[in-house]
């Protein structure tokens, strides 16, 4: 054999051999939780167009990924596949789910997405530490931080409520309840691939996870409101219940409030696709489903979109009774053939004609909420 072809040989193997080392570490250096922090443009200024932002990485402005052993990998936002239709109506949001696969290969980051059903590739730059830097294009940089979560295991809800608004546009309309048991209470009303009133069960284990998804966003300490600047756009409410008591109750519109938080409402809202659901009759419910307030003269308690569909889901398991009691507060609203109707309460107690519900408790005095009440502005 000729010196030079053994040379060449000697050399490929060498090289080969750092390569499968180097992806070896990376496999390694890369468990864990990363949360995108920016990207840096290292472009020359001649060669940048001011009008043109860098690009992202994997197309989306806010990333987090969990990647594991066994090269499964998490992508907190989910995958989703929209169906285009002429009439708003017909278009339906499908929740494809957060979990598919990554490998390393030849120093890249390759993840596999569900939606396109290809392979996403970037080069991984580096590691080091808690910093994972990859190269989105020429001179572009995407970064992220290991993300890590102190999670209190005493901290425990019994029930979470989400519920999400219209938007200009097929925002999926619709309240999920889950509770600590398992039970499930679903009402989809526009925008959804199953639209009704159902129930079904979940396992605890799949409530834990579901609760510590959203426990990672440190639930006590946020804001209660957060508000995009911009009109058009959905609202998410989130409530979470223990003890029988409202514990705090989130509302965000445009998106605003911490990643964690969203990542974490994601998969509740679409836990409808992933379960068997069965349906309810809705004909004898007191209301229909949606914001709730109880008004007593010129004042007026607002509740968000997940306090009433928490107070709705509490008026269906209630009891049906025959004691009198007094009409405090009433709630109006309109009825599908576009008729006000009125339900009256003290809040405990819910009449709505000549059927009265009792829920066992006071639901205003409990959750702290006469505090609330206040004078009604022009449009309430």
């Amino acid at each position: 054999m000729k010196p030079t072809l053994v040379l060449y040989i000697a050399l490929f193997f060498i090289l080969y051999s750092c390569q499968t080392n180097n992806d070896k570490k990376f496999e390694k250096d890369i468990l864990g939780e990363w949360i995108y922090v920016k990207t840096d443009d290292q472009r020359k200024p001649k060669t940048q167009n001011p009008n043109i932002p860098p690009p992202p990485p994997f197309d989306s402005p806010k990333q987090g990924y969990i990647f594991s052993e066994n090269n499964i990998a998490e992508y907190k936002s989910g995958y989703f596949k929209m169906t285009e239709a002429k009439e708003w109506d017909d278009r339906k949001t499908y929740f494809l789910g957060t979990t598919t696969k990554y490998k390393i290969e030849n120093d890249s980051l390759k993840i596999f997405d569900l939606r396109s059903k290809t392979w996403e590739n970037q080069k991984i730059e580096s590691i080091i530490g808690d910093t994972l830097t990859t190269k989105v294009e020429d001179s572009i940089f995407a970064k992220y931080a290991r993300t890590k979560y102190k999670i209190n295991p005493d901290e425990n809800y019994d029930q979470i409520i989400v519920s999400s608004s219209g938007c200009f546009g097929s925002c999926p309309i619709l309240d999920i309840s889950i509770e600590n048991n398992g039970n499930v209470l679903y009402y989809g009303q526009d925008y959804n691939t199953q639209n009704g009133f159902f129930e079904s069960k979940i396992t605890k284990a799949q409530y834990k996870e579901i609760q510590n998804r959203f426990k990672k966003a440190d639930i006590m300490n946020l804001k209660d409101h957060y508000e995009a600047n911009w009109t058009d756009d959905q609202r998410v409410t989130i409530t979470f219940i223990k003890n029988n008591k409202i514990v705090k109750s989130i509302s965000d519109y445009g998106r605003q409030s911490p990643e964690a938080l969203i990542w974490a409402s994601i998969p509740v809202r679409y836990l409808y696709q992933q379960i068997k659901l069965t349906p309810l009759k809705t004909e004898d419910l007191l209301f229909p489903i949606w914001r709730i307030s109880f008004k007593k003269g010129n004042q007026i308690c607002d509740l968000t979109k997940s306090e009433s569909y928490y107070l709705f889901t509490e008026i269906f398991k209630g009891k049906e009774t025959t004691d009198a009691f007094e009409h405090k507060y009433y709630i109006e609203f309109w009825d599908d053939q576009d008729k006000k109707e009125i339900i009256y309460t003290d809040g405990r107690y819910f009449k709505f004609k000549n059927k009265t519900i009792d829920i066992e408790y006071n639901f205003l005095t409990e959750n702290n909420l006469i505090k609330n009440f206040k004078l009604k502005g022009k449009y309430d």
